[in-house]
């Protein structure tokens, strides 16, 4: 049985679509708010911010109500926008159904049963208009054997960053899977985590600006290894102990590259912030550039043993260094 998804039911088009509550920052009325024109865009004005106002019926290829009473803030994409919608209509848990990967849509991945009718759920990145623009210009195609390379060096620096960390908390380090995934940015920053998700963020960059090294921990798994390193996430001595194991670990992971291939990396000093994870990653020198850039996305997990300390290790280079690495190993192009 799969875990529940908590999900927001909205009307557009006159169909029940839903929403993933961890994308979703606020829903609110627009009664006394005043939408305004920027050229072909719509905007609102929400907490002091401008955001872009995107018609859900329209971005669908809906017939669109006359009358739209309701916006729900979102991120997706590296990007904050607001959906117009018809109705707000409830908030649920439920169980995510099993489909056909060809039934999933441009806009939709899986679907929920709700009130006896099947609701489709849908994906806030590609609903914020990012992702047609960087499909239409992503130019770039790995080759199987490049893939494997670069799921190689994954699995490798992962490994060392796992031992690093184990003989810094004295217990053993368990790396989950791992994989590269060759990606435009617009979809590298949807596979970072849940934007609305509280958590604490170690941004490495590595010199040269050759890409970042990225720690993405739950706000609780964050809690956990400052205990174990005998600190608390709320003192300052908490944020200097997880600057400290960013700088190791991706010091670790970034060595073990140098070894198989050559190339120079080292480290700036890392960043350290606890917030929403998508206002942190919108903020990281790792998401600067177009949302049609070419990215490689390097994932693993990472969990302490004896703990629930489980979280996500990324290595995001830019793709001038990816075509060096691929050479190096002789599986350039």
């Amino acid at each position: 049985m799969s875990e529940p998804v908590h999900l927001l039911v909205v009307k557009a088009g006159g169909l029940w679509w839903a929403l993933p509550m961890p994308s979703i920052e606020q829903a609110f009325h627009l009664k006394d708010t005043e939408i305004r024109n920027v050229g072909d865009v719509k905007v609102v004005r929400f907490r002091d911010e401008v955001l872009e106002l995107v018609d859900l019926s329209e971005r669908l290829g809906l017939d669109a109500a006359a009358e739209k009473p309701s916006a729900v803030v979102t991120w997706g994409a590296g990007k904050r926008f607001a959906l117009l919608v018809d109705e707000l209509v409830n908030q649920i848990s439920a169980e995510r159904l099993e489909i056909p990967r060809m039934a999933h849509g441009e806009f939709t991945d899986g679907a929920v049963y709700y009130e006896e009718e099947i609701v489709p759920i849908l994906r806030p990145g590609a609903l914020s208009g990012v992702y047609e623009t960087a499909d239409e210009e992503q130019p770039y195609e790995f080759t199987d054997m490049q893939q494997s390379a670069l799921a190689e060096i994954a699995n490798i620096g992962s490994g060392h960053a796992a031992t690093a960390l184990s003989m810094l908390v004295s217990r053993p380090v368990d790396v989950g899977y791992s994989k590269a995934v060759l990606t435009v940015l617009a979809r590298a920053l949807d596979e970072l985590g849940e934007p609305m998700n509280r958590s604490a963020l170690v941004d490495t960059p590595i010199m040269g600006e050759q890409g970042n090294m990225l720690l993405v921990f739950p706000e609780e798994a964050a809690e956990q290894l400052c205990e174990l390193l005998g600190t608390s996430l709320a003192e300052e001595m908490g944020r200097t102990a997880l600057q400290e194991v960013g700088n190791i670990l991706s010091a670790s992971y970034l060595n073990a590259i140098v070894e198989m291939t050559g190339i120079p990396l080292e480290v700036e000093p890392p960043r350290v912030a606890v917030d929403q994870l998508g206002r942190m990653i919108s903020q990281s020198t790792a998401t600067v550039g177009h949302a049609n850039d070419p990215t490689v996305l390097m994932r693993s997990y990472l969990t302490v043993e004896g703990s629930t300390a489980r979280f996500s290790f990324l290595f995001i280079p830019r793709l001038k260094s990816v075509e060096l690495l691929l050479e190096r190993l002789g599986v350039g192009v």
